[in-house]
């Protein structure tokens, strides 16, 4: 299997107990629903997104995505400011107002990342990250169809997250027009970067439902750690038992979460849809699963 997309990961020697024991533990009790609302995204995605994406590499050379995405990530660094205030990262804080000045005007509105090779490393933070900071559990998990899997934090994290956009009080012309095609772009582009991604876990995956929410689970601790950018770290797991949906929906109707008896590992479908999370993880920026 390919790792096609390696760039969300954490310390080994740290962070592997914690995240083992985070996914034993996130509780998926509305499964059956979850389940459907990924049945609609498949066929939406199948039908609508995949294809764009597609043309969108085949039109597009590969620096001129890469600087797409340069572009997206320097617009969340007000939120990501903000977060890391809210969270008490002086230094953080500090490393993201860096980056911001020297990616906008070096980097040329932020379509070049000159900041990365001055040593100031790139880093995500969230609202929902910052609830998890201050002790607020997850809460159950939920998959929406387009923006993909989430928790009841995460998910109550990325409406606070708009309001810290500039965006969302920026008066005018055509303001609008702007958001909207910030989010249109984000989201083709989100969905362009797993496209290898997905397809295997089409493929090879006995239950992808069980991977990606497995893959979100994995990525939304190691964020919450401030883990390090490169998923190569990452420690060995064993693999997923990923349970057919039909055993599943009997040890659900036997009062069992299906996700307690599958254990967290370190899969390339994990490793490279944790990628793809930490491109896009707020509305701003769509597309946060795929």
């Amino acid at each position: 299997m390919r790792g096609v997309l390696s760039v969300l990961g954490f310390a080994a020697m740290v962070a592997a107990p914690g995240v083992a024991g985070a996914q034993e533990a996130q509780a998926d009790p509305w499964e059956g629903f979850n389940r459907n609302m990924y049945a609609v995204h498949e066929g939406v995605d199948q039908a609508v997104l995949e294809p764009v994406a597609r043309g969108y590499r085949a039109i597009t050379p590969r620096p001129v995505r890469q600087g797409v995405l340069n572009f997206l990530r320097n617009l969340r660094a007000p939120v990501i400011l903000v977060n890391d205030v809210l969270q008490g990262e002086v230094g953080r804080a500090g490393t993201t107002v860096a980056r911001f000045g020297v990616n906008t005007t070096i980097g040329i509105g932020g379509v070049f990342d000159p900041a990365t090779s001055m040593g100031l490393e790139r880093h995500d933070e969230d609202f929902g990250q910052t609830l998890a900071v201050w002790g607020v559990d997850s809460g159950p998990y939920i998959f929406v169809p387009l923006l993909g899997p989430t928790t009841v934090r995460d998910g109550a994290g990325r409406i606070v997250d708009i309001a810290f956009d500039p965006l969302t009080w920026a008066e005018f012309d055509e303001v609008d027009e702007v958001r909207v095609g910030r989010t249109v772009l984000a989201g083709v582009a989100a969905r362009e970067l797993v496209l290898d991604t997905v397809d295997d876990i089409r493929r090879d995956s006995p239950d992808p439902y069980v991977t990606i929410r497995s893959s979100y689970g994995l990525l939304r601790e190691s964020a919450i750690q401030n883990g390090p950018a490169d998923v190569q770290d990452l420690p060995e797991f064993e693999d997923i038992n990923e349970q057919p949906a039909m055993e599943d929906l009997d040890a659900e109707a036997s009062g069992e979460n299906s996700q307690q008896s599958s254990p967290i590992e370190n899969t390339p479908h994990a490793v490279t849809l944790a990628k793809s999370f930490s491109v896009t993880t707020s509305p701003a920026v769509a597309g946060d699963w795929k």
